[in-house]
């Protein structure tokens, strides 16, 4: 749910045979140097829009969808023909959601934390990461005595996955998507090495059997892949779950989003240091699996 470097060279004109000439240069030539001219101009544009804050233009890349997958299919909704892919966005986020959505992930993983590297905490089921098993967080805060989550606390949260999930309509052309289980915060560090299978998130993987529900598949990065931690890129890789095909770097507010069959294996490559923090959020075109309130848990704002 975790770039490619490409380099050319340019081949020096030869010297002019008398000192007042000019070399002239060739069609080719000549679409080279605008090629590189071009390339600097729109270089030179995605780093002013990193810096001024601004999402950059998306890449989108399609794939043939996996014919194992999606079934039974809902028409108008699930993915058919070459109509799977995936989107890398940056800037999706604003630096006032990733606030409101790094605080509820700090305040809710401060009553656990998993013995192993990776720390879980689902708002919808409760499941938060307590040594090496699950505890229900709602119930930690009335155990602790801490003020639970309130639906102002969470309305950031709530806010992010509806415009993910129209993104996520938009982008692929469907309609009827629902909001499925898990969706979750999930904190990896690099300093705990694993104490059971479930903490080794390395492993190459396929969300629709790894979840069952999944139609689409969307991942917030909250941290910085290059500041906040190091490793913990997403990698998709070919059919063959053999070579990588694209990586990702993480960075705060970059949304990765992609069709959840056989056609997107992935996994995240080992965090070696630092700590990792994502959120995930998923859709399904089957009614039955919708979760339709889930954050019916958290209190409601004093009147």
């Amino acid at each position: 749910r975790p770039g490619r470097s490409a380099t050319a060279a340019m081949a020096r004109p030869s010297k002019p045979r008398k000192a007042q000439q000019q070399p002239r240069r060739s069609a080719s030539g000549r679409g080279l140097l605008a090629g590189v001219v071009l390339a600097a101009v729109a270089a030179l544009l995605g780093l002013r829009g990193r810096l001024a804050g601004v999402a950059e233009r998306p890449s989108l890349v399609r794939t043939p969808c996996s014919r194992r997958d999606y079934k039974p299919a809902v028409p108008g909704c699930s993915p058919t023909g070459d109509a799977c892919g995936r989107l890398v966005l940056d800037g999706f986020a604003s630096a006032e959601e990733l606030a409101g959505l790094r605080a509820i992930a700090a305040r809710g993983m401060a009553l656990g934390g998993g013995d192993g590297g990776p720390t879980i905490l689902d708002l919808q089921s409760g499941a938060l990461s307590w040594r090496d098993k699950f505890i229900d967080v709602w119930a930690a805060f009335n155990a602790s005595g801490t003020p639970p989550f309130t639906t102002r606390d969470v309305a950031v949260y709530a806010d992010v996955v509806r415009r993910i999930r129209s993104l996520a309509e938009s982008t692929f052309g469907v309609s009827g998507l629902h909001l499925t289980a898990p969706t979750f915060f999930s904190r990896h560090s690099g300093d705990r090495p694993p104490k059971t299978r479930h903490d080794e998130y390395w492993h190459v993987h396929v969300d629709t059997l790894q979840y069952g529900s999944f139609t689409y598949t969307a991942l917030l990065y909250l941290a910085d892949g290059d500041v906040d931690f190091s490793g913990g890129r997403l990698a998709f890789v070919d059919e063959r779950w053999e070579r990588p095909l694209e990586r990702v770097v993480p960075r705060p507010g970059k949304l990765v989003l992609f069709s959840s069959g056989h056609e997107h294996p992935h996994h995240v490559e080992r965090v070696e240091s630092g700590e990792r923090l994502a959120l995930t959020v998923a859709f399904t075109c089957d009614p039955e699996a919708a979760l339709h309130d889930f954050l019916s848990r958290a209190v409601p704002e004093p009147e």
